[in-house]
């Protein structure tokens, strides 16, 4: 049977009765929480020899589900508590990455000239003993990067790869991926009356608008007038929402009206996808006995009436669990439009399949409206 292991400072503690393992596609570090409960040792009065386990915060931790490596980073909090009876202790952890979250971005010098995001990212990861790679390109070097004064290192890189239309995730071995959703697809769908065992989804279009307008300036050209710097702008649409919504969004690094324009598509588009969600659970860690692990930013195919879900989706989250109601993961899943690409308005719509709605395509926009 799968197991979690983890690994403090090289030993190996198993056993555990609770487990809660969370990766996600749009978040920088993976964490864990694991609980071990058990009832003193002493018998019939005599007193119990329990030994203190050898943990504290800030031990170097990997944790394992089942052999594949999930997480590489330091033990955050240690719990131990105690009664007449029993003894609990909870141990609750995240990745290497999550010091580039906590941590302030510090550097000098604070600026870069033609950088492209990736060496941008190993640059401020480097101090924190974090590496940082990138399955997809990174697109063009960008004219100047500039640190902000109080911000993070994490929200320095991410500023960046947002104007580039990329998601930072953990690696699984403690350093932080470049990357896009979508990349892998999962060998088996979710289905009703098969492998899930419980489902709920959500609709909501409270945080999403009609237009998108995205301003900035960039940076100072000495051949310029000064004109076209100070006024970059672009901007995207949403049909799907009929009323006055407009959001402006002052950008987060300057750069060109081209670039101005992606940044608002990825915002619409985020916004859009991340409206339509669901939450699946599913028995065990693996997609099928001895399969691969269910992960992140998988496409997978999802056919559920009771939903009136029929369609391709994206695992923005994975929670693997065990407990009182067995070993399970908990997958979070959207629309694959919330990373995708393109304005929400340049894809022609889709018409739903016969015989059925399709609630989640509609709920974003991408059935036709039927007549009457």
């Amino acid at each position: 049977m799968d197991d979690l292991e983890l690994l403090v400072n090289g030993m190996n503690y198993a056993g555990w009765t609770q487990v809660g393992v969370t990766r996600a596609v749009d978040a920088s570090s993976g964490a864990f929480t694991v609980t071990l409960t058990e009832r003193w040792e002493g018998q019939e009065g005599r007193g119990a020899q329990v030994e203190p386990w050898p943990i504290l915060p800030g031990d170097k931790c990997e944790v394992r589900l089942g052999g594949i490596t999930m997480v590489v980073g330091y033990v955050d909090i240690f719990k131990p508590s105690f009664s007449a009876n029993d003894h609990t202790i909870n141990i609750q952890g995240r990745d290497r990455t999550s010091d580039l979250i906590d941590c302030s971005a510090v550097h000098t010098p604070d600026e870069w000239k033609n950088i492209d995001l990736l060496r941008f990212a190993q640059v401020l990861a480097q101090p924190f003993g974090v590496g940082v790679s990138a399955d997809v390109a990174v697109g063009d070097p960008f004219s100047i990067c500039k640190l902000q004064q109080g911000e993070t290192a994490f929200e320095a890189i991410e500023r960046y790869a947002r104007q580039r239309r990329l998601l930072l995730t953990p690696d699984g071995a403690g350093g932080l991926l470049i990357t896009r959703a979508g990349n892998k697809r999962a060998s088996i769908g979710l289905i009703q009356g098969e492998n899930i065992l419980s489902a709920s989804g959500s609709i909501d279009h409270s945080q999403r608008f009609r237009n998108y307008l995205v301003k900035g300036q960039a940076a100072y050209n000495p051949n310029s007038d000064g004109g076209t710097e100070a006024h970059v702008e672009g901007g995207a649409s949403d049909s799907g929402i009929r009323r006055y919504r407009p959001m402006l969004v002052i950008a987060e690094s300057g750069g060109s009206n081209g670039s101005a324009q992606e940044r608002a598509a990825w915002e619409a588009n985020s916004r859009l996808g991340k409206s339509a969600s669901a939450s699946i659970t599913v028995q065990g860690w693996r997609q099928t006995p001895g399969g691969p692990v269910w992960e992140p930013g998988m496409l997978v195919q999802v056919k559920s009436p009771w939903l009136r879900m029929d369609g391709q989706m994206i695992i923005r989250q994975a929670t693997y669990e065990r407990g009182e109601g067995g070993t399970t993961t908990k997958l979070d899943i959207v629309s694959p439009q919330a990373f995708s690409p393109e304005p929400p308005d340049s894809k022609k719509s889709k018409k739903g399949k016969k015989g059925g709605r399709n609630i989640w395509a509609e709920a974003i926009g991408e059935e036709e409206k039927k007549d009457g």
